[in-house]
């Protein structure tokens, strides 16, 4: 097994002891990169998709994410 395959064994325990982004870091994010609503914003490395809800719960739905690891994936999909 190789390195960047050995997250994806411990999906779970992300998804349960992974903190929430806090809402205001997605707001400094926007106004720092002077983002639109409708701009296109690539996720690399989008896990089981706790940064994709903030951006989504901020109303950005143009989101390309993209993600390795198989069981984050499934995860990913029980949310979106």
């Amino acid at each position: 097994m190789e390195n960047k395959e050995t997250f994806n064994l411990v999906a779970d325990e992300y998804e349960r002891y992974r903190p929430i982004y806090p809402s205001e870091m997605f707001d400094d994010i926007f106004t720092y990169l002077n983002l639109n609503k409708e701009d296109s914003i690539l996720e690399i490395g989008c896990g089981t998709g706790q940064a994709t809800g903030g951006l989504v719960s901020k109303d950005y739905t143009n989101i390309t994410c993209i993600e390795l690891g198989s069981s984050f994936l499934l995860m990913f999909g029980v949310h979106f």
